[in-house]
């Protein structure tokens, strides 16, 4: 999405929507250590840092921290040693 003055509703919606997935994952039965637990805590900061970016009215910092998001969210898990 194409973040601007003009659709920051829509993409607040967005973002809610994505803390309330990345909230059911936290609060999973999986260990606090876990690979889906620690992926999506780092998730939940970059998400933090694109809602504040959107409050300033930093439309393209937010698009960039949205982007950051995407990616620690696709990381894969490394592997863990002797296994």
């Amino acid at each position: 999405m194409h973040l601007h003055r003009g659709n920051s509703g829509l993409a607040e919606s967005i973002v809610q929507n994505i803390v309330e997935r990345l909230h059911e994952v936290l609060q999973s039965d999986e260990g606090a250590e876990s690979f889906p637990v620690r992926r999506a805590q780092q998730t939940m900061f970059a998400i933090d840092e694109v809602r504040i970016l959107m409050a300033e009215q930093d439309y393209n910092g937010a698009a960039e921290a949205a982007r950051d998001a995407g990616k620690e969210w696709k990381q894969q898990p490394t592997p863990e040693l002797g296994k």
